[in-house]
């Protein structure tokens, strides 16, 4: 795998030269083929998105750094992840912030990615079963949060969960194309700091698509 790490860094290098050294190292550290569908392991270490089933996919590891870099002020705090997946993201945030709380609504993508977490030792990352749009609740407030579906706008559960001063990215747009927008919470609102365009699949629940 150490090749592995090494093509990941260097591709990184090449899509962002100004790029954050902590979550370099955190992605590099993290085999990615271990997230993906067997028939596309080939691919795991390219910049593109792959399918792991039930319609999902696995961003791209350009798209991961972008989100990750976004919330290098709060590293070291709390991280929630909504659509967590097969857990790749997770599992690089887990060396970036002290604890990771996934939510996913797939259940079989839930028990693989505790699998897949296990296998790449993140030992601080929590995968709950359940509706993720509208956060978790019990284990708020967060230093950051992590849409990784998108949004038909922004779901109003992360003003109360956020914790002040924290940072949330999320996929805002329709269900095609997005923007992902990182906000920041001052005095109890959330403010508009950064964002750069993006596709994710869709965001299902009560503060997403379907709610």
């Amino acid at each position: 795998m150490i090749s592995k790490a090494i093509e990941m860094t260097v591709m990184l290098d090449r899509l962002f030269p100004d790029r954050s050294a902590r979550v370099l190292s955190a992605m590099s550290e993290v085999q990615r083929d271990v997230f993906v569908d067997p028939g596309w392991k080939r691919m795991a270490y390219t910049d593109r998105s792959l399918p792991i089933g039930h319609g999902q996919t696995i961003s791209k590891p350009a798209t991961v750094f972008r989100m990750l870099s976004a919330l290098e002020p709060v590293f070291g705090g709390k991280l929630l992840e909504t659509g967590s997946g097969s857990g790749y993201l997770a599992s690089v945030a887990s060396r970036l912030f002290s604890r990771v709380f996934c939510v996913e609504r797939i259940l079989d993508l839930v028990e693989s990615s505790r699998t897949n977490l296990l296998r790449t030792g993140a030992g601080n990352v929590v995968v709950r079963y359940g509706d993720g749009s509208s956060g978790w609740v019990e284990h708020a407030p967060f230093d950051g949060i992590l849409f990784s579906a998108g949004a038909p706008e922004l779901p109003v559960s992360l003003v109360s969960q956020l914790r002040e001063g924290g940072l949330a990215g999320v996929p805002v747009g329709i269900k095609s194309s997005q923007e992902f927008v990182v906000w920041k919470k001052v005095e109890g609102k959330l403010e508009r700091i950064s964002s750069f365009t993006c596709s994710f699949v869709p965001l299902i629940g009560k503060e997403g698509w379907n709610g």
